[in-house]
């Protein structure tokens, strides 16, 4: 029956020997990939915030301007903001385009770097493991 018990505990011990072997394999391998998913979340929170920012702007100006049409002494000058107005639109759609196609850019380069230059750590330390093994 005590050898059973030793079999039992032994091969438990190993198991569990094996188990976190492969637990910190495992984290080791993926920490890469978590740390380029961090980098391309901040980025897009980058991007989102920017988003919100822009959103938040065009509001405040389009109740500027409705105030300002509102308030207009007559049609010809209604039309006159409006049409000042719908250019300054466009050119801030065209402008926060541009931005966050950039910030996007940029988040996804990134997030690319980081994953190559973790890629190249774990490629340094194998050659060194390599070279001392032998």
């Amino acid at each position: 029956m005590a050898k059973l018990e030793e079999a039992k505990t032994r091969r438990t011990t190993e198991l569990g020997a094996q188990e976190s072997v492969l637990r910190a394999a495992a984290l080791t391998t993926f920490d890469p990939f978590f740390q380029a998913g961090n980098r391309l979340f901040e980025g897009w929170m980058a991007v989102g915030s920017e988003m919100l920012e822009f959103g938040k702007s065009r509001f405040d100006r389009g109740i500027e301007m409705s105030k300002a049409i509102a308030q207009s002494s007559s049609v010809n000058e209604a039309l006159d903001l409006q049409a000042t107005y719908t250019r300054s639109l466009v050119q801030d759609y065209v402008s926060e385009a541009q931005k966050i196609a950039d910030l996007g850019t940029r988040s996804l380069l990134d997030s690319f770097t980081t994953l190559q230059q973790q890629a190249r750590e774990k490629q340094t330390r194998d050659t060194i493991l390599h070279a001392a093994a032998e």
